[in-house]
């Protein structure tokens, strides 16, 4: 589960100009934020889908997630087995692990470290994590959930970028297909999804 854009402004507030996840600001990281940003793909616009009507639990959200599927994004290229690991530091910030391992469950592992926060207290379902030491920051939004927490749907701002994720490293195929239904009920296309390869438990 990962994806990036340029660091957003001063303020906590979008940019509303046809619903870019894009925000500027004016200092000495700008250049190597979009830099990086560039290198990962994310220069896109498209429209928002909404978010989840389900509140998520923060304390129940953290722990490891396994991905089940995703649609086809740059930075994800060739990777499998990828997880995403999130803790909570004292302060109530996220702290977050990504990790993809390259062609192969047992390939070499890529990590990615990011920490951010909640931005819409009024579900706790969308959340803002900074990575490169904040210079790159990707909004997650929680579209739908398992009401035990196992497995849950995510997005960004922009449609382009969409992951199941579970508790579990492996489902069954009737647990899939109905994760797929509900993906394809949200407006998502399925038949161009990809199904990730977890180790066995």
């Amino acid at each position: 589960m990962l994806a990036f854009r340029r660091i957003g402004a001063a303020s906590d507030q979008s940019r509303t100009d046809g619903g870019s996840p894009l925000r500027k600001r004016s200092s000495p990281g700008l250049t190597a934020a979009a830099f990086a940003a560039c290198l990962l793909g994310a220069w896109v616009v498209q429209a928002a889908p909404s978010a989840t009507s389900k509140p998520v639990d923060p304390k129940r959200y953290t722990g490891r997630w396994y991905e089940v599927a995703r649609l086809p994004n740059k930075i994800q290229s060739n990777c499998a087995a990828a997880t995403s690991d999130w803790s909570r530091d004292p302060d109530g910030d996220f702290l977050v692990v990504q990790t993809c391992h390259m062609g192969a469950a047992d390939g070499s592992a890529k990590v990615w470290r990011g920490s951010g926060r909640i931005v819409d207290e009024a579900s706790n379902s969308k959340f803002r994590i900074g990575f490169f030491g904040g210079l790159v920051q990707m909004d997650y939004w929680v579209l739908d959930r398992g009401d035990d927490y196992s497995w849950c749907m995510l997005t960004t701002p922009n449609p382009k970028w969409f992951w199941i994720m579970s508790r579990h490293p492996n489902l069954s195929p009737d647990e899939k297909a109905v994760l797929v239904a509900r993906a394809r009920a949200l407006g998502f296309d399925v038949s161009k999804l990809i199904f990730d390869s977890q180790p066995s438990a």
